[in-house]
């Protein structure tokens, strides 16, 4: 098979090295099934499957012992043939179809939207969008059905966000059950090692509440940016803010209630603790934080730019409160990115991470934006230094360089010629109608108009410059011209406001 001699003699290792990292925050594969097979003969496998594998693992070919002193296999050719294969496949598909598609979806770089629809047929082909629960079919296959629907409807919502296209998958149709410990293979583990066990049974802590995450995230996008929901919040003219804002208030707390639920395994504090544990152990506990991050800025970049749209009828005090309550986000996820360690940023993330990296980024651009007055625009200014300066370290190789990369571009774009060609703000001691100002100087890129609201990340800033200054700013916690007391403002009242 010219698959496997494109990797010979390394294909074992890599099987292990995929199993050892992917795998366990990713797992949608039967890993023992997998093993079995490749040991009897490759040959049983699809060629995609097998191939795609091969590639993802070949991304962390210089964290194994074994292959780090030697030449990577030629990926270009083997990404070629998975293709080649993958699309012979489409017209017959099979589970495994759908399973090197996922896989291949998550491949740096790889991040297509039309793909992702073809996935989305493929799944219906397949009855991916029924609840198998009562087939006659054995149990294992009941959780991998399970465990792939779920990954295609993730791969779908995500897509949509970070493409700013509609999403294929309606809920009116979807009738698979949530995933439970019992859809997940009963040995996933070698039994006598219990750091092997306990990664495992958090990667699937991780895929469980990532789906969860996913189904807020789905309200966010069916509720503020499909062409129905924008039109009906644009014909509410003066009132549009405060319908948002109405819109907004049960999702938010969904969000809170998702995030205080958290098992302790994969809560924000292990990412400081982990590494005192494993030092060699890869977490990918950030992918789903960062995605959480990724959610609450869906939502509140929602409000702000409502807020921008209609600034003679806004109330200052509904300003202040949303804009507190934003830049508390922002803030929150830029010390989340500052406190990702080389266990992390070596780990799996899942294919919209690097675009949930560069929406804090244009969040923050948004807010500076927007700002009413000079002294808030040089706060965001700053922060914005300082969390591109945070996203450079972490780009170093081998330290998701692939993963901050396009954040760092996207930055350097929307804080370089679309900003710095603002007129220059006021001072807010001169400025009597800080809000109108805010609109008038506001770039088009920011409106939020057309659909998916500016989140492509394709299109909007491709074709700018960069001029941000990349000298080493202070740390996050440094301390600021302009007073940070409304930055810990608290969820439940983030819209406690007269409507």
């Amino acid at each position: 098979m010219a698959v496997e001699a494109l990797v010979a003699p390394h294909g074992r290792t890599l099987i292990d090295l995929f199993f050892k990292i992917v795998h366990p925050s990713f797992p949608i594969l039967q890993k023992h099934v997998f093993i079995e097979k490749y040991e009897r003969d490759y040959r049983e496998f699809v060629p995609a499957l097998l191939a795609t594998v091969y590639l993802l693992a070949i991304n962390w070919w210089q964290h194994s012992p074994e292959l780090a002193d030697l030449p990577t296999p030629d990926t270009d050719e083997l990404e070629r043939l998975v293709r080649r294969s993958l699309a012979d496949s489409m017209g017959r598909p099979k589970l495994s179809t759908v399973e090197a598609a996922l896989l291949l979806a998550q491949m740096p770089g790889s991040s297509q939207w039309a793909p992702t629809a073809q996935l989305v047929a493929v799944g219906q082909e397949l009855g991916l969008h029924l609840d198998c629960s009562g087939w006659d079919i054995p149990p294992w296959e009941k959780g991998m059905r399970k465990r792939l629907s779920w990954g295609i409807y993730m791969q779908d919502k995500w897509g949509a966000l970070i493409h700013g296209r509609p999403s294929h998958i309606s809920l009116s149709n979807w009738a698979v059950r949530s995933l439970t410990v019992h859809d997940f293979p009963d040995v996933d583990w070698d039994e006598d090692n219990n750091e092997q066990k306990e990664h495992a049974e958090t990667g699937q802590v991780i895929l469980m509440r990532f789906i969860q995450l996913t189904g807020i995230l789905t309200e966010i996008l069916d509720t503020f940016y499909t062409l129905a929901a924008m039109q009906k919040i644009e014909n509410s003219g003066a009132q549009g803010a405060q319908t948002v804002l109405a819109q907004a208030k049960p999702i938010q707390l969904k969000l809170k209630e998702w995030y205080a639920g958290l098992p302790a395994c994969v809560r924000l504090e292990s990412l400081s603790t982990i590494g005192s544990h494993s030092p060699c152990r890869p977490s990918s506990v950030g992918y789903l934080h960062l995605a959480y991050f990724a959610a609450e800025i869906s939502l509140h970049r929602r409000i702000i730019s409502s807020l921008s749209a209609s600034p003679t009828t806004v109330d200052p005090y509904l300003e202040h409160i949303c804009r507190s309550a934003a830049k508390a986000r922002l803030i929150s996820s830029m010390d989340f990115v500052n406190r990702l360690s080389p266990n992390h940023l070596a780990s799996f993330w899942y294919f919209a991470s690097k675009t949930n990296f560069a929406l804090i980024g244009t969040f923050g651009s948004l807010l500076w934006a927007t700002s009413p007055g000079r002294e808030e625009a040089d706060w965001y200014r700053r922060r914005l230094a300082e969390y591109r300066w945070t996203l450079s370290v972490c780009a170093k190789p081998g330290q998701g360089q692939y993963l901050t990369g396009f954040a760092m571009d996207m930055l350097d774009t929307s804080t370089g010629m679309l900003l710095r060609q603002l007129p220059e703000k006021p001072s807010m001691s001169r400025c009597t109608s800080a809000l109108d100002f805010a609109a008038r100087s506001l770039p088009s890129s920011f409106s939020g108009g057309g659909f998916g609201s500016g989140f492509s990340m394709q299109g909007s800033f491709s074709n700018l410059g960069s001029t941000l200054d990349r000298s080493s700013p202070q740390s996050l916690d440094s301390e600021d011209d302009v007073s940070d007391e409304e930055d810990d403002v608290d969820d439940e009242d983030d819209y406690n406001t007269p409507m």
